[in-house]
């Protein structure tokens, strides 16, 4: 009599199984999305009050600098790779120093220039604001660590 009821309770097991993952995935599936990360220009907007014609002059200061900052920061990412490859080999770390470090400093000047650009699109509060920011300003995905 046993090996009858097996198949059956074996049945019933599954199907139990297969309801309860499917309500389970109906519940998900119904669920609200949730919303969407504002971008790290809106929350840049929204940390320093800028209105949108503020936030499109920025955008427009940004776009001007950006092929000129792209090149750099390809250029540093070679440099960064030839000075660890001179130091592993015993090559001229001197010289890949300091190519490394011409090329930080030429990143510093544009980054000055560019925020001496956008000083007069804001007010005397969003500079205070901003100069308050940091040096991790906005775009910056990793947080600042925590001092305990």
């Amino acid at each position: 009599m046993a090996p009858r009821r097996f198949p059956k309770l074996l049945a019933l097991g599954l199907a139990a199984t297969l309801a309860t993952a499917t309500a389970g995935w109906a519940a998900e599936t119904t669920q609200a999305p949730a919303p969407p990360k504002p971008s790290a220009h809106a929350r840049f907007q929204k940390a320093l009050g800028l209105s949108d014609d503020q936030m499109a002059a920025i955008k427009e200061v940004h776009a001007r600098h950006a092929a000129e900052q792209r090149q750099l920061w390809q250029s540093l990412r070679v440099a960064r790779a030839e000075l660890n490859q001179a130091a592993l080999n015993g090559g001229d770390v001197k010289g890949k120093t300091a190519a490394l470090t011409g090329l930080l400093a030429q990143l510093t000047e544009l980054r000055a220039t560019t925020l001496q650009e956008i000083s007069p699109i804001l007010t005397p509060e969003q500079r205070t604001a901003m100069a308050q920011m940091g040096t991790r300003g906005h775009g910056h995905r990793n947080p600042r660590p925590t001092q305990s």
